[in-house]
């Protein structure tokens, strides 16, 4: 009789257990899913506003010296970026990845621009071709954003 009773008291506490573990996992669920959702937000703020015909429009103003618009664009980038780093503890790492890669694209098209650019240059024209570059890693972020973003 008492290996029974042992049984059934040790399947009782195993049966605790995993309820207890089920509601903890729902409980975490229903804290860490906001935090996710800020992160996709948060993220996807970050590359809209990187995009370029945006972040020009942002920063240019007529009578910028072309290192300082350059500059300008890469340190508003950063700041940006650096401000949303920990956001990467709540999307997955293809996001996160995604999200990194547009962005150093981004630098990569700015920096190239102003490469092809000799001192004389004027800095409306350097605009406009920014404007008119595509960056598909952009675009590609954002979709794997909302993807997640759906998931949650």
């Amino acid at each position: 009789m008492g290996f029974f009773f042992d049984r059934k008291l040790k399947l009782k506490e195993l049966e605790m257990r995993m309820k207890a573990k089920t509601e903890l996992r729902l409980v975490t669920a229903r804290m860490v899913t906001p935090l996710k959702i800020q992160a996709c937000e948060r993220f996807l703020l970050f590359l809209e506003r990187s995009q370029l015909p945006v972040l020009v429009k942002r920063i240019y103003s007529p009578g910028m010296l072309k290192d300082g618009f350059h500059i300008a664009l890469l340190q508003s980038i950063e700041e940006e970026f650096e401000h949303n780093l920990a956001q990467q503890l709540y999307v997955s790492n293809d996001a996160w990845t995604a999200v990194k890669s547009a962005k150093e694209e981004l630098v990569n098209q700015i920096n190239a621009t102003f490469d092809k650019t000799d001192g004389g240059t004027d800095v409306a024209l350097i605009a406009q071709a920014l404007v008119a570059l595509p960056n598909p890693f952009i675009d590609q972020a954002i979709i794997m954003l909302k993807k997640e973003f759906n998931e949650i």
